[in-house]
């Protein structure tokens, strides 16, 4: 896969309706993708996120020093992926730029923080939901659920950019 820059990442992100701050709410397109791997998205899947949209929506705004971003809008952002299942194709675009957006000429500790709040919450919301009961020993995850996960692994650990700060 070519790596693209921040600015070519952008103009991706708004051929999907992504724009101005929203571009900094794409890890919750991600944990959306999560939730809906299974086929619903659940109580307990949908308070993970949105703690997790707290979290993330307060270390923006101590990044930048102000409220550059709020939780209304935050969650105004997050509706439209978590109220209906987006388009695979929507999901797709969102995955190809999120490094470049997120990752790429970053700190690395801020990248291994992002890298590992995410997985982390990704775990949580598979774990905390099973679409059916009982379920087998190796069944607490949907094979669906294990599908995505490792390819957001894998997505995550890509290498970043060249010139980053790694």
């Amino acid at each position: 896969m070519q790596q693209i820059t921040f600015q070519e990442a952008i103009k991706a992100l708004a051929t999907q309706k992504i724009t101005s701050h929203e571009v900094y709410f794409i890890d919750l397109v991600l944990l959306c993708e999560m939730a809906w791997a299974d086929g619903t998205i659940q109580v307990a899947e949908r308070e993970i996120i949105f703690s997790y949209l707290d979290h993330h929506v307060n270390s923006i705004n101590r990044l930048a020093g102000c409220n550059a971003v709020t939780h209304k809008e935050a969650r105004q952002f997050l509706a439209r992926f978590l109220d209906e299942r987006p388009d695979i194709s929507q999901l797709d675009a969102i995955r190809e730029v999120f490094s470049a957006v997120r990752l790429d000429n970053k700190d690395p500790e801020v990248v291994e923080n992002t890298r590992t709040d995410i997985l982390n919450a990704c775990l949580d919301i598979a774990a905390s939901s099973v679409t059916k009961y009982p379920y087998g020993l190796k069944e607490r995850f949907t094979e669906e659920e294990k599908e995505y996960y490792h390819k957001l692994t894998d997505l995550l650990q890509r290498p970043v950019l060249e010139g980053s700060a790694l």
